[in-house]
């Protein structure tokens, strides 16, 4: 062990192979090395035996971190190792290593999986991330990582949050500034949790009423480093160089970014088809969709007030709003029943307002164009293609904007009984771009490679923007990496809304191609069969539509229903219509013509809202709901904006 430790191996697997041997030779036992690694032999198996242990060490895991090479361990200064003489093995464990630069956390089983799992924090990352550097009132920061005094850990403990409480009291903490107890809640990114920072948040725990005791890891730095970056700095800088840092366990356990955490955390927000719509199959409802009813809605808005009040946001974690925004970011779309059909076109407020603000922080956004409030409905000589009775492709809205919108509502408020076609139509465009990558890769990374130009140019309006279908997440190393392996983070698709590709002409077959490709996936009106000089082959247009046919979901809104979905997820569309008044079809645009347009044979009120501000709105309500949310808000599936959901 000491010769491979000399060849710069990281420690992980030997702590885990250690610590039984420790702890068995400290009781008077023994234990027995297996020969199954040669000097010579990297393990890179988790199930290889490494240590046969007895009976009453057989609660701990083999080793499940492979070994990697990393600089070798110093021999300037030892190895140093607290361990708690109360931790019968069951419990987190902690061990300084790579010469005081980091510490390897072990945490037990059955907390996040069913083995335990051991990752490295660096020194630097534990300093950086103290709670003695955020302001408890507001959650900022005081220090930065280019601020790191290069300190050295001296040593690092496991213990409870009573033994740390009884030892502030003692003086035993006064320089570390702060003490994480109550711990942080889940989701949160800050190591405390602060005074104002999370108002209405029951703490999972507390020293006192907890029957599953806090955990705390106890990092002393340095003591003659810390005294030499003192040396020179005032009063007002002792803050950032305190003698110990504190962290709460679970806080470090969500924030772990090693492989198995990162995968771990990847399963929990990547969207497939497993999860969309129409394959939830799980709700009892006519359209398929979670349904909310309006009238739940509006009784949580109770007086009018501002959307900051305290108390009328906490009404909205027991009734319909926080059950249209769990639905909605967990499925990609909700429908709200007996909405009352009011167009907003008088003095009355429109419901498509009242619902559009009470998810979106109290605003409605992307008004430029459109208005905040638009209508939908055939008019002679439109400008946008939603306002024919002509077929409208599977698409997102507005995405020549830098950050399109996220939320769209779809308000119908009349339909005519002679109405045929006029269909609404979803497919969520996350789960066809990653059941893509596994029909075709090579269609996949095209996709992900080359930009598209996406445009609104008229009379008034002139917006274009450069971006590639498929957005993939930068791996955590900082390189790109094969896109095949990377997280989808976003999808961009809107043929009504698109320009000349700008790339190279000798590439633009294949992109052409891969475009096909996708477009079959996520439209199920194109024509089967092709044409019989198409860019692709039957045979793979036939794999690519079995994707639309399965999961497009169709459904005809009817008045006092509003649609709403994440138009960052999920594309929408139409089918066209016509008006079969009197036995003969009539075309919808002229006939709305002649009657003045006062009567439109179909007509939605729409707005859009903000990403940010309602996805804020609903991990807000997560948090002040705590267990009863029925899931943290690290289990919210990838909304489409560019980045992950799962935070940690």
């Amino acid at each position: 062990l000491a010769a491979r430790a000399g060849q710069g191996l990281t420690c992980g697997p030997y702590f885990t192979l250690m610590l039984p041997v420790l702890r068995c030779c400290r009781r008077g036992g023994g234990a027995v090395f297996s020969s199954a690694c040669s000097p010579q032999h990297t393990c890179t198996n988790a199930t290889t035996p490494i240590v046969r242990q007895r009976a009453h060490l057989s609660r701990w895991p083999q080793p499940l971190v492979r070994m990697r090479r990393t600089r070798p361990f110093s021999s300037a200064r030892p190895l140093v190792v607290d361990a708690d003489d109360d931790d019968d093995g069951a419990g987190p464990s902690v061990q300084v290593i790579r010469g005081g630069e980091a510490v390897l956390l072990r945490f037990p089983a059955g907390s996040t999986e069913a083995v335990a799992e051991t990752t490295m924090f660096d020194a630097a990352w534990l300093w950086s991330n103290c709670p003695s550097g955020v302001l408890p009132d507001s959650g900022q920061r005081t220090r930065t990582p280019g601020q790191f005094p290069g300190w050295r850990i001296a040593s690092a403990i496991i213990l409870d949050a009573e033994s740390a409480l009884s030892g502030s009291a003692n003086s035993e903490a006064s320089s570390s500034g702060v003490l994480p107890i109550p711990p942080p809640p889940p989701g949160s990114a800050h190591p405390i949790l602060g005074n104002n920072l999370f108002r209405g948040v029951v703490p999972q725990s507390s020293p006192s009423s907890s029957a599953e005791q806090q955990k705390l890891l106890r990092v002393v730095w340095d003591a003659a480093a810390n005294s030499r970056a003192n040396d020179d700095k005032d009063a007002a800088d002792q803050s950032m160089y305190p003698s110990r840092s504190y962290f709460d366990v679970r806080w470090l356990q969500q924030w772990q970014c090693d492989d198995l955490a990162l995968a771990r955390r990847r399963r929990r927000s990547e969207v497939t088809t497993a999860i969309s719509i129409p394959n939830i199959n799980k709700y009892d409802t006519d359209s398929g969709l979670f349904e909310v009813d309006y009238n739940d809605i509006v009784a949580a808005l109770g007086e009018e007030s501002s959307w900051d009040d305290e108390s009328r946001r906490s009404r909205n974690t027991d009734c319909g709003l926080f059950a249209l925004l769990r639905s909605m970011f967990t499925d990609g779309a909700s429908l709200v029943t007996n909405v009352p059909c009011i167009d907003g076109s008088g003095t009355s407020v429109s419901p498509v307002e009242v619902v559009g603000k009470a998810i979106g922080g109290g605003r409605l956004s992307h008004g430029a164009l459109y208005g905040d409030i638009f209508h939908v409905k055939s008019i002679p000589s439109a400008h946008n293609i939603a306002y024919t009775s002509h077929d409208l492709a599977p698409h997102q809205d507005l995405a020549y904007y830098e950050s399109p919108p996220g939320i769209q509502l779809l308000h119908c408020v009349g339909v005519s009984p002679t109405l045929v076609g006029g269909e609404s139509l979803l497919i969520d465009c996350m789960a066809a771009a990653e059941r893509l990558r596994h029909l075709a890769p090579d269609y996949f990374r095209t996709l992900a490679t080359f930009p598209a130009t996406f445009l609104k140019q008229r009379d008034g309006a002139c917006m274009t923007y450069q971006r590639p279908h498929i957005v993939l997440k930068e791996n955590a190393d900082g390189s790109g990496g094969d896109c095949i392996d990377r997280e989808i983070v976003s999808v961009n698709w809107s043929p009504p809304f698109e320009g000349p590709v700008c790339i190279g002409q000798d590439r633009v077959r294949s992109y052409y191609k891969a475009y096909a490709a996708f477009e079959y996936m996520v439209d199920n009106s194109l024509p089967m069969p092709p044409p019989p000089d198409h860019l692709l082959s039957r045979e793979e247009i036939r794999r690519f539509a079995s994707h639309a046919r399965e999961n497009t979901w169709e459904y005809q809104l009817q008045p006092g229903q509003m649609l709403v979905f994440n138009n960052k997820r999920m594309l929408h569309g139409r089918r066209g219509f016509v008006d079969h008044k009197e036995g003969g079809s009539q075309e919808v645009e002229q006939r709305e013509q002649d009657e003045g347009g006062t009567k439109p044979i179909r007509h939605l009120v729409g707005a859009y809202t903000n990403i940010d501000d309602t996805l804020c709105q609903y991990r807000v309500l997560l948090q002040e709901m705590g267990k009863a949310a029925g899931a943290p808000a690290s289990s919210i599936p990838n909304v489409g904006n560019g980045t992950t959901s799962s935070v940690p």
